[in-house]
């Protein structure tokens, strides 16, 4: 699970910054680091169909240099907090350890954390403000083979919109499968808060090379306003929308596999 807030860059970040930051993540039980490459800008748009517009940063001689994306990691490696010059990103993954995962409240509590870290060191280093552009949850599914289906070419039993009908035999069955659907998040009035976006695709388990279905739910759109009331506000919305879409995604029989209750 993923939370990410996108907000305007902030220019005059600097690589040295990042050190300075990281003693500030590493006293809050994150000392581990890693440098990864930026991630570009992503904005869920409403004035015509298309995909999501993804921002191209065009680097000049007067622009700031390139930066990493940093990941700040506690020792068992399952929890992250991921910073960029326009972005904050707070992870939970599955490490080594088979805990259950923490609830979506404890996860965003630890984002509240790491976006207060944040934004107080660069009002103290005047950096600039926190100006939120774009609100993104994401759930990343792993079903393994051998709890409701057996082959990949089953996902018809795991997930709603497949319908494994042909035609005619002459294909068989298929050996791989995947698939992309978009929905529209929109408020009791139609008004659009953002899109789901739903991505299913058949893989296999990198530890044993067992059958999984891996189903990526993200949710994304533009708060309200730049305060912060609306940013956790759209966040709750898109954690509803990615708990509810799932249910509909997902078989009947599948809920019962997994003793889902109502509510």
């Amino acid at each position: 699970m993923a939370i990410s807030l996108q907000f305007k860059s902030l220019e005059l970040l600097r690589s040295p910054h990042l050190g300075l930051l990281w003693e500030r993540f590493r006293a809050d039980g994150l000392p581990l680091i890693e440098d990864h490459g930026e991630l570009e800008p992503v904005f869920e748009q409403f004035d015509a169909p298309g995909p999501p517009r993804i921002g191209v940063r065009i680097q000049t001689f007067d622009d700031a240099p390139p930066m990493p994306r940093v990941w700040f990691l506690n020792p068992a490696k399952d929890e992250l907090v991921q910073i960029q010059r326009d972005r904050l990103i707070v992870n939970w993954r599955q490490g080594a350890r088979s805990e259950r995962y923490p609830r979506y409240r404890s996860i965003l509590k630890r984002f509240r954390s790491a976006l207060d870290i944040l934004t107080a060191f660069t009002a103290s280093q005047e950096l600039g403000a926190i100006t939120p552009t774009q609100c993104e949850i994401t759930y990343i599914n792993h079903m393994p083979a051998g709890e409701g289906w057996s082959v990949h070419s089953d996902v018809g039993l795991v997930v709603t919109p497949w319908e494994n009908r042909f035609s005619d035999s002459y294909l068989g069955r298929p050996e791989d499968v995947s698939f992309t659907a978009r929905f529209l998040m929109a408020d009791e009035n139609r008004v659009p808060l953002g899109r789901l976006h739903a991505f299913l695709q058949s893989a296999y388990r990198i530890a044993d090379k067992h059958p999984i279905i891996a189903m990526n739910l993200t949710a994304r759109g533009a708060p309200a306003s730049t305060d912060m009331n609306d940013v956790f506000r759209l966040f709750d919305q898109e954690h509803e929308w990615i708990v509810r879409g799932f249910t509909s995604i997902t078989t009947k029989q599948m809920h019962q596999i997994w003793r889902r209750k109502d509510g």
